[in-house]
């Protein structure tokens, strides 16, 4: 398993949110059943699509129901999104009386003119059967009317400061024993986004397995 994806967040304790007022409205879209659509905006490495995913897992824990393809581009999506999604949401609620819940990361690709009038009307119609979490990059590219369906929280990219705990566990569970004030010196002078971070944190672990050699 690469290293990224051994240190995907699972639960809302290993995200990293800089804002508090984001990270409490997340943590109750983790611990209680989604109300009302919720939309992750700001630029890429902000964290918005791990929350999302985080939310969704918790979700689907917690329903003890099935799911297949639950997470999706808008991209890829196109303008027959109506039938991929609901047969996401007809195999999630097979057996299940619980509401499905869908994500769609990057919802401002879909087409202001074409598409996003019809998804709007879609989310409209069936808001009894799904629940839905979106991120996005450039919400500034989404027609009012389908923003006005979603809470929408500003995610900003978490501070170098934000990032020690979560830093220090991962370095911890790679067998490493640093301090706090070790990882608040080794991310002094980082500038990047999550992924890049992530990179740092494995190339730190690779120096210091070959530096025990």
């Amino acid at each position: 398993m690469s290293f990224d994806l051994k240190h995907l967040p699972h639960t809302f304790a290993d995200l990293v949110i800089a804002n508090p007022l984001n990270a409490a409205v997340i943590k109750s879209y983790c611990d209680q059943p989604p109300a009302k659509p919720l939309l992750l905006a700001g630029p890429p490495g902000a964290g918005k699509t791990e929350a999302a995913r985080v939310i969704a897992q918790n979700h689907f824990l917690r329903a003890q129901g099935h799911c297949m393809r639950w997470e999706y581009n808008a991209a890829s999506l196109g303008k027959d999104f109506e039938d991929k999604i609901m047969a996401e949401v007809n195999y999630q609620m097979f057996g299940n009386s619980d509401k499905a819940l869908i994500v769609i990361n990057e919802i401002d690709e879909m087409d202001l003119r074409s598409v996003q009038p019809k998804f709007r009307e879609f989310m409209d119609t069936k808001r009894h059967l799904i629940r839905f979490l979106a991120t996005t990059n450039h919400k500034n590219r989404m027609m009012g009317a389908m923003l006005s369906r979603f809470r929408v929280l500003d995610i900003d990219p978490p501070s170098n400061t934000d990032w020690v705990p979560r830093v220090l566990s991962m370095l911890q569970a790679e067998g490493l024993n640093p301090t706090k004030q070790d990882v608040t010196q080794m991310l002094q002078s980082f500038n990047g986004t999550a992924r890049d971070l992530i990179d740092l944190v494995e190339e730190t672990v690779i120096a210091s397995k070959v530096a025990t050699l």
